[in-house]
C-alpha cells in the first residue's frame, strides 16, 4: 500500500508539471492585444485556471468567438484548465486528443512534442494505460526525430509509468531505463528538468521492485537515487521546496524498505532525517509505519493527528490519500496500542469516506459526461453558427455577382436600347426622305400626262405639213427612191418585234396601272390569280418574272410594296386607329404579316415608327 501511495504522489506531481508546462509552451501568444496585462493573453488565463476556472472558461469562449487564438491553443488551454482547476482529466483528456487529431500539430515542433506528453500523461492518469503507451511511443520517436532528447525521454517515463500500470514490470523498467539512458547522455548536470527526471526514473524503479516484494532490488538503488538527488542539490534555478520534497520521498521509501528488513537502525537514521525536514502534513504517514514497529505509539498518534488536523483544515479529507496515509496509518496505531474501538471507530469512518468517495465519484464521471455533452452541444452550436457564417458570406457573394451581372447586362440593354434609338431614328428619317421623294415624283408623274398631250398635236402638225409638202411638190425619182427605201426599213425593224409581247408588255403595264388607281392591292386576297381574272390576256406563269424584268420587282414584292406604303401613309395621316387596323386596310391577311414585311423593308417596327414619329413632332 505505501509503495502504490508513492507512486500515486510521483505520478500526481509528474502530471501536474507537464500540463503547467503544456500549458505555458504549448501555446505562443499572439499579439491579441494591445495591453500587455489584458485579460486575453494565454498568461493570464494560465494565472486563474487554478483559483477561478470557470471565469478562464468564460474568457476562452470569447477568444475562441472572436478568434483571438488559434484552434489548438483553445484546446490547450482548456485541457489545463479542466484538469488544473475543474479536475475533470477525462475532459482535459478530451481536449489534449483534438490537439493531437488536429492536422496542423505537426507543423509546430513544439506543439507536437508537447501534446503526445501531455496526452501521454492524462491517458496514464485517467486509466486509459495502452493508450498511454502508444502516445508514448510515438511521442517519443517524434522528439528523438526532431532532436529533443530530453523530452523524449520523458515520454518514455510515462509508457514506462503506464506499463508499469499494466502489470508489466520487466517492460516497464526496460523503458525507464531507456529514458535515463537518454538523459544522461545530455550532459546537463546543471539543468534541473534533466536531473529531476533522472532522480524521479529511479525512484520509480525503486517502487516497481518494492510493489512485488523485491526489497533487496529496490534498495540496491539507493546509491543511484542518492547520486541523482546529489546532483539536483548543485543545479540551478532549483524551485523553492523542491529538494525537501525529493529528500522526504526517498527517505520514506528507505524507511520503509529498512523496516521490512528490520534494519532499525538504518531506519532509525533515516527517521531522524525526516524529522529535520520542515513539518508538513506527510511528515506523519512517513514516519509511521516506523513507529508502529518500533512500538512508539503515542509518538506515532500525536504525527498522525497534526497531519489529520492540518489536512482537515487545508485539504479535501474525502480522499483515498488520506484514507491510505492517515486513517489506516491510524487505525494500525490505535490496533498496536489496543485501543480496538477506537481503531474500530476508525473504521467505519474509512468505510463512510470511501462511500462518500464511491459517490463523489459517481457525481464527477456524471459531471464530466455533461460537461462533455455540453461540450459537444456547444461545438454544435458553433458548428451551426459557422454553416451560417459561411452561408451568409455564400449568399452575400452570390448577391454581389448577381448586381454585377445586373449592372452589366442593365449597361448592355442600356447601351442597346441606345443603338436601337439611333437606329430607329436613322431610320424614321430614312423613311420620311423616302416619302419625300416619292411625293415628288407622284407629282412629276401628274405632270407627264398633260406634256405628253401637248408633244402629240405638234407632232401631227409637222406631220401633215410635211405630207402636204410631198403631195404639191414632187420630189425627184431618186430622192423618192431613197425615201422610201428609208421608211421601210424603219418599218421593217419594227415588225420585227413579235406582237404577242408587245401585246404582254402593255397589259402589263396596264395591270400596273390599274393596280395602283383602282387600290387592287388593298384586297387582302388579291394576287396573280386575281390578276388574270381583271386581265384575262395575262400569263400568270411568266407574270412575276416579266413584271420584274419591266419593272425591276417581282409582282408580289410590288404588291407588298404598295400595301406597305399605303400603311406607311396611315400611319402618318391617321394617329386614331390602331396599328392592327391599319393592318388590315393595307391589304395584309394579318397582323404579323405586316410587321415583318415593314420591319424587313425599313428595320423599325410600325409601332416603335408610329412612336418616334409621334415624340418628333
Amino acid at each position: 500500500m505505501a509503495e502504490k501511495c508513492i507512486m500515486r504522489i510521483l505520478l500526481t506531481f509528474i502530471v501536474a508539471l507537464g500540463i503547467v508546462s503544456c500549458g505555458n509552451n504549448t501555446s505562443r501568444s499572439t499579439d491579441m492585444t494591445d495591453a500587455n496585462d489584458s485579460i486575453y493573453t494565454i498568461e493570464y488565463i494560465n494565472h486563474i485556471c487554478y483559483l477561478h476556472p470557470e471565469r478562464a472558461l468564460e474568457l476562452l469562449d470569447t477568444m475562441e468567438q472572436r478568434k483571438l487564438l488559434g484552434q489548438n491553443d483553445i484546446n490547450g488551454l482548456r485541457a489545463v484548465i479542466y484538469q488544473n482547476g475543474l479536475d475533470q482529466s477525462n475532459v482535459a483528456l478530451k481536449y489534449a486528443k483534438r490537439i493531437y487529431d488536429s492536422p496542423d500539430m505537426l507543423k509546430d515542433t513544439v506543439v507536437a512534442i508537447k501534446t503526445y506528453n501531455i496526452i501521454s500523461l492524462l491517458s496514464h492518469q485517467t486509466g486509459h494505460y495502452a493508450e498511454a503507451m502508444k502516445y508514448a511511443n510515438e511521442g517519443s520517436a517524434y522528439a528523438l526525430s526532431a532532436g529533443d532528447n530530453l523530452k523524449a525521454a520523458t515520454i518514455l517515463l510515462t509508457a514506462g509509468y503506464s506499463i508499469a500500470s499494466l502489470g508489466h514490470n520487466a517492460e516497464a523498467i526496460n523503458y525507464i531505463d531507456r529514458a535515463i539512458n537518454v538523459l544522461k547522455s545530455l550532459n546537463n548536470d546543471k539543468d534541473y528538468d534533466t536531473q529531476r527526471h533522472i532522480l524521479v526514473g529511479q525512484m520509480q524503479k525503486a517502487n516497481i521492485y518494492m510493489s512485488t516484494g523485491q526489497t533487496d532490488k529496490a534498495m540496491a538503488l539507493f546509491d543511484d537515487i542518492q547520486k541523482a538527488y546529489d546532483n539536483i542539490s548543485k543545479c540551478d534555478l532549483v524551485p523553492e521546496g523542491h529538494l525537501e520534497k525529493y529528500k522526504g520521498d526517498i527517505n520514506y521509501m528507505l524507511i520503509t524498505c529498512y523496516t521490512e528488513k528490520n534494519m532499525m537502525n538504518e531506519a532509525a537514521r533515516c527517521y531522524e532525517e525526516i524529522m529535520k525536514l520542515p513539518k508538513t502534513h506527510s511528515i506523519g504517514k512517513m514516519v509511521a509505519p516506523y513507529l508502529i514497529a518500533t512500538k512508539q505509539f503515542d509518538k506515532a498518534l500525536s504525527l498522525i493527528s497534526e497531519s489529520k488536523h492540518y489536512m482537515a483544515l487545508t485539504r479535501d479529507t474525502v480522499t483515498d490519500y488520506y484514507i491510505e496515509n492517515i486513517l489506516l496509518q491510524e487505525e494500525n496505531i490505535y490496533k498496536g496500542m489496543g485501543r480496538y474501538k477506537d481503531a474500530l471507530r476508525v473504521a467505519d469512518n474509512i468505510k463512510s469516506i470511501t462511500d462518500s468517495i464511491m459517490k463523489r465519484e459517481r457525481e464527477h464521471e456524471a459531471q464530466e459526461m455533461a460537461t462533455i455533452y455540453d461540450m459537444a452541444d456547444k461545438e454544435l452550436q458553433i458548428a451551426n453558427q459557422e454553416t451560417k457564417l459561411r452561408n451568409g458570406r455564400i449568399l452575400v457573394t452570390v448577391a454581389l455577382a448577381l448586381l454585377l451581372v445586373a449592372v452589366v447586362v442593365i449597361f448592355i440593354v442600356v447601351r442597346y436600347n441606345r443603338i436601337i434609338k439611333m437606329k430607329n431614328r436613322a431610320a424614321v428619317a430614312t423613311i420620311d426622305e423616302l416619302m419625300a421623294t416619292r411625293e415628288k415624283l407622284q407629282k412629276k408623274e401628274e405632270q407627264i400626262p398633260n406634256s405628253l398631250t401637248d408633244y402629240r398635236p405638234a407632232e401631227k402638225s409637222k406631220q401633215e405639213t410635211k405630207s402636204n409638202e410631198e403631195t404639191k411638190g414632187q420630189q425627184t425619182k431618186t430622192e423618192k427612191g431613197q425615201t422610201s427605201e428609208t421608211d421601210y426599213r424603219t418599218s421593217e425593224t419594227e415588225n420585227r418585234k413579235p406582237e404577242t409581247e408587245k401585246q404582254q408588255t402593255m397589259t402589263i403595264d396596264k395591270l400596273r396601272r390599274e393596280v395602283e388607281e383602282r387600290k387592287l392591292f388593298l384586297d387582302p386576297l388579291f394576287d396573280r390569280n386575281k390578276a388574270k381574272e381583271t386581265f384575262p390576256e395575262l400569263n400568270i406563269r411568266t407574270l412575276s418574272a416579266e413584271f420584274s424584268q419591266q419593272y425591276g420587282i417581282s409582282f408580289p414584292r410590288y404588291i407588298t410594296s404598295l400595301r406597305i406604303d399605303y400603311a406607311l401613309m396611315l400611319l402618318c395621316t391617321d394617329k386614331d386607329i390602331s396599328v392592327e387596323t391599319i393592318a388590315a386596310k393595307s391589304g395584309f391577311a394579318t397582323r404579323q404579316t405586316f410587321y415583318r414585311s415593314f420591319t424587313e423593308r425599313f428595320g423599325i417596327s410600325p409601332s416603335e415608327y408610329r412612336r418616334m414619329k409621334e415624340a418628333k413632332m
